[in-house]
């Protein structure tokens, strides 16, 4: 008689393990934080703002401007990076250096890594914030999707 192995209970088995192990919903708190910033995280942040630990320490407007400028060079919307960079100085601070590296350049990462992130709400969401900032007005506060 040959014996027959039944899988049904090991795949069972197998998809609600996997499925115990699936992400939560974002709560909106602390995801900035993470060594890997998830793209859902960045997003929400983009769209909902930089606040409390999520700022990482650094002044909320100052976040909004970088993840704007980020987002623009991510999408291929024009700025003058260095006159950018001296309006940012003048207004918060800190080294060209800092807002470079530290700012703008961290939030294009960010921005990069999340698929379909360049829509065309957002890059003339972009196109409208860089002619504000430069300006000298704030980045706008809301995030277009």
């Amino acid at each position: 008689m040959k014996k027959t192995l039944n899988l049904i209970p090991l795949v069972v088995s197998a998809s609600a393990l996997l499925s115990a192990c699936a992400t939560p919903p974002y709560s909106g708190v602390g995801g900035m934080t993470a060594y890997d910033i998830k793209p859902e995280v960045y997003v929400h942040h983009y769209d909902k703002g930089f606040t409390g630990v999520d700022a990482m320490g650094w002044d909320p407007a100052l976040q909004q401007a970088w993840s704007r400028l980020g987002a623009a060079k991510t999408c291929n919307v024009a700025y003058e990076r260095e006159a950018m960079i001296q309006k940012l100085v003048a207004q918060f601070g800190h080294e060209p250096f800092v807002h470079g590296m530290n700012g703008i350049d961290f939030h294009a990462m960010q921005s990069r890594k999340v698929v379909g992130f360049c829509t065309e709400a957002r890059v003339t969401a972009l196109r409208a914030a860089m002619a504000s900032m430069a300006d000298g007005r704030s980045a706008p506060s809301a995030g277009a999707k």
